[in-house]
């Protein structure tokens, strides 16, 4: 019966060791910027968050329709706000799935995302050898920053872009199964980001994308603004304009009989300087 005893609170011991190692929050941090340019806390924000002026940070572009220019662009401003040490890449599937280009991360203390189209950050990346690699290193302290489609990638469930239907006249209502979605990098968990966000008035769509999603908070980031996430929910904000955070209450979410969404969402505005914790 001793024995019994040990090898149960041995396995509870176990279990419960495996269990915490799983829950430790990220040390790394996600510097997430609503494009439409930056500031220079947000420069300090994604150079201090590498390690400083000497770190190696990484440029990847593959979002962009000209991925030289839009690494050099950003490269060039780092270069003005102190940082020594920049290189870019764009890759492909298979180099992104080559164990000896993988090898280009070795070093690297901070990746930064261009804008562009966010699915050819998940087309090429998402669940190849570098994305299990850029995992890895936001876990173990590495800063993972991005603007824009940079920005839009870093939740699990990602906003891919227009309206379902096609219809070009944007988010005129806040109903069911309107927005395109693909699955996201998820760097970001428990959240859906969305980008350029008052300046493109996307109040709407991601309204409907959380009384869709109501596992999820809604963040809209606004263009030349960042949120700073530090321990996977601890959240600073930076730059010129605001952050909108939503938070459905699912038990009051509904459709009405022309296929709208009602219900109660949390609203909370915030700007440089005020800080929030995800749930």
């Amino acid at each position: 019966m001793k024995s019994f005893r040990f090898l149960a609170v041995t396995l509870c011991i176990l279990f419960s060791t495996a269990f915490f190692a799983l829950a430790q929050a990220p040390k790394g941090h996600l510097v997430i910027i609503g494009g439409g340019g930056m500031t220079k806390s947000i420069d300090k924000a994604l150079i201090g968050h590498s390690g400083g002026p000497d770190a190696k940070i990484l440029v990847i572009s593959t979002a962009s329709g000209n991925p030289e220019e839009a690494a050099h662009s950003f490269i060039s401003r780092m270069k003005k706000a102190g940082a020594k040490n920049l290189s870019w890449i764009a890759p492909t599937r298979t180099q992104a799935n080559d164990p000896a280009y993988v090898k280009v991360l070795d070093g690297v203390t901070g990746v930064y995302f261009t804008g562009g189209q966010q699915h050819r950050i998940t087309d090429t990346l998402r669940s190849s050898l570098l994305h299990k690699k850029l995992m890895k290193m936001y876990e173990d302290g590495a800063m993972i920053g991005g603007t824009s489609a940079g920005a839009a990638m870093m939740s699990e469930i990602m906003i891919k872009g227009g309206r379902v239907d096609g219809d070009s006249i944007g988010f005129k209502t806040i109903s069911p199964n309107m927005v395109k979605t693909l699955d996201g990098m998820g760097f970001l968990k428990g959240a859906i980001v969305d980008q350029h966000f008052l300046k493109r008035a996307r109040e709407n769509r991601l309204f409907s994308i959380i009384f869709e999603h109501p596992e999820c908070v809604g963040i809209g980031i606004d263009e030349a603004t960042a949120i700073v996430v530090s321990n996977g929910k601890d959240i600073e904000v930076l730059g010129k304009s605001s952050v909108m955070v939503l938070e459905p209450d699912p038990a009051t979410i509904r459709v009405d009989e022309r296929g709208n969404f009602a219900g109660e969402a949390r609203l909370r505005i915030f700007f440089e300087g005020d800080r929030f914790q995800l749930k």
